[in-house]
């Protein structure tokens, strides 16, 4: 049976990441979800960064830390490329912007050991969930916008624009979500 991976690991991993990766880099994903106000189970950790496949590459392994690239299909929407690896047993994934984001809006967010990470700002943030789409991303968005009231109407043209505005408005009014 699989060891859990317990909070600490993924912070350490997610530390050791954001200081190899610079100021070219900002934590997505479910940790920055938890970050900014809705705090769920994850297992992997995903960041954003403004550098070149190859550069992260490179820093990644000076580091001694195990990767590879991965190309998309541009042309069929996919993403033009992922740098995913494993830090110990935790699985991460580094993507391109894959909407515009603004490197200086960051927010730095000190962990326990008083380690410092980057994460998105929360509009960039909902705006990288409602391109992703899934159902886990809208979810995240519509917990977010609940945090975040204040931010709704500047989001729902962009989930309009991808058709998800009645799918994110019904997970918002779900009497279910707490």
């Amino acid at each position: 049976m699989a060891r859990a991976i317990k909070p600490e690991d993924l912070e350490h991993a997610a530390a050791r990441l954001a200081g190899t990766l610079g100021d070219g880099g900002m934590l997505i994903g479910g940790l920055a979800v938890s970050a900014w106000g809705y705090v769920r189970a994850t297992d992997d950790i995903d960041f954003v960064a403004n550098l070149s496949a190859s550069v992260i590459l490179e820093r990644l392994e000076s580091a001694g830390i195990k990767c590879e690239v991965r190309k998309g299909g541009v042309l069929e929407g996919d993403i033009a490329w992922c740098v995913s690896g494993t830090v110990g047993r935790i699985v991460f994934d580094i993507l391109p912007p894959l909407v515009p984001l603004d490197f200086g809006r960051a927010v730095t967010v000190t962990l326990s050991r008083g380690r410092a990470i980057r994460v998105v700002d929360l509009d960039g943030l909902l705006r990288l969930k409602l391109r992703a789409g899934g159902p886990q991303d809208l979810l995240d968005a519509a917990q977010l916008l609940r945090r975040h009231p204040e931010l709704v109407e500047r989001i729902r043209p962009i989930a309009e624009a991808y058709s998800l505005w009645d799918r994110l408005e019904g997970w918002m009014k779900d009497p279910r979500l707490r």
